[in-house]
């Protein structure tokens, strides 16, 4: 664990007479410093603490520690018997006494609890990626804003996927077959769901011409056969995502880059890579809950399909955030039409 590295102290530091001293209610000292701090989320803090507590649950649940045991060889009988007495004392009244004092987020999110960007904010990201990152990462951010693909599914779309994407009837877009039984060219979708992903025809024509430029086929001459067939390769040849993972190390350090840019022109943006899927559902909802003749039962089937979801739970959670930010919006609109009102009177 890095605190106990950073603190020196070792992960079997129960002593039984001083409570505080116990390596466990650092970590939760350290814990709360940070949240108070504002350098981490009550949901976070609270996860990595409940994950703590877990392991030294299991190390008595399964016995792991024996009195025998040369791992502590260094402590005398007295210590290990005062130690391990500590470690089920503090165990016993962790619900009561490693607790986390703070308020919880109420910031409202979509799925995998992130907060989708307004338009302004996402027309920066993009601008900063156009000046600053690779081709392919900025055409990957694209993706993501305008299709709602994950990282993991982008990153594993094959050059067949483009070739066979099927037009829509007014050829404002087209539909990308994706999921592992896709016969022609499998891609990686989470829980293995197979769909159909709908793509701008201006965001098709992007990439289609970045397929076929001298950059991306430079990059394939380095690629293996299986790598070769992919859309996005980089520097070396490579699949950017390892296989099996949906994230890519080189992805997100371009993400952090367009961060550190636009914390430089003194913008502070909390951004990830995944946040441009919660922008797209939500953007969708926005733009179509509201819109004549179309009801929400349609606009839920609708986003569930493009975002490949395998249950409507989280669908819903794009159709409570819109309701939510769309009745505030006009309350605060009423509101600010009754200040005005009352600033004529005086």
């Amino acid at each position: 664990m890095a605190f106990l590295e950073r603190v020196r102290m070792t992960w079997f530091w129960f002593p039984l007479v001083n409570k505080d001293k116990r390596c466990l209610f650092h970590y939760y000292h350290d814990l709360q410093g940070q949240l108070k701090r504002g350098e981490i989320s009550y949901r976070s803090a609270k996860s990595r603490g409940k994950t703590a507590v877990n392991f030294y649950k299991a190390v008595l649940d399964y016995r792991l520690l024996s009195m025998n045991n040369d791992m502590f060889g260094e402590l005398s009988l007295s210590e290990k018997v005062a130690n391990l007495a500590g470690l089920e004392r503090t165990i016993a009244v962790s619900k009561e006494q490693l607790k986390l004092r703070g308020a919880k987020d109420i910031i409202q999110r979509v799925e995998d609890g992130l907060v989708p960007l307004d338009y302004d904010v996402q027309d920066l990201i993009l601008d900063i990626a156009f000046e600053n990152c690779s081709p392919e990462v900025y055409l990957m951010l694209v993706l993501g804003f305008y299709t709602g693909m994950r990282v993991g599914t982008i990153c594993d779309l094959k050059l067949l996927t483009l070739k066979y994407a099927r037009p829509a009837g007014n050829g404002s877009f087209y539909y990308l077959s994706v999921g592992p039984s896709v016969g022609y060219a499998p891609v990686a979708t989470k829980f293995g769901v197979n769909g159909d992903i709908s793509i701008p025809a201006h965001v098709y024509d992007l990439l289609y011409s970045y397929v076929r430029s001298a950059r991306r086929l430079k990059r394939a001459a380095r690629a293996n056969k299986e790598d070769g067939q992919l859309v996005f390769l980089n520097k070396n040849g490579r699949s950017y995502c390892r296989k099996g993972r949906g994230s890519s190390s080189s992805v997100n350090s371009e993400v952090m880059n367009i961060r550190n840019i636009a914390r430089q022109r003194g913008i502070q943006l909390s951004f990830k890579f995944h946040q441009t899927r919660a922008t797209f559902g939500t953007n969708f909802v926005m733009e179509n809950l509201d819109r004549p003749g179309v009801t929400l039962k349609a606009v839920i089937g609708m986003l569930k399909d493009m975002l490949l979801h395998t249950s409507e739970r989280s669908t819903m959670t794009y159709i409570k955030y819109v309701q939510n930010h769309t009745a505030k919006e006009k309350w605060a609109n009423e509101f600010y039409q009754r200040c005005k009102e009352l600033q004529k009177k005086w």
